[in-house]
């Protein structure tokens, strides 16, 4: 995906962003860069691995 391409978060999603543990940038980047594959009703999802190496949740994790 090229990286002018516009990123828009639907106002459910930007809504789960911290009970999920993830900032805005970081679901941009994934959009852009991260690897596709596909979901359930027809669409596209994104994963992408940062490094964390923080406690989050009561539970320290490496990667998020």
């Amino acid at each position: 995906m090229p990286e002018a391409t516009r990123v828009e978060l639907h106002p459910h999603s930007a809504a789960r962003l911290i009970e999920r543990g993830a900032s805005v940038d970081e679901v941009i980047q994934t959009v852009r860069t991260g690897e596709q594959f596909p979901a359930k009703h027809n669409r596209t999802g994104f994963r992408l691995n940062f490094a964390y190496n923080k406690p989050w949740n009561n539970r320290t994790y490496a990667m998020k």
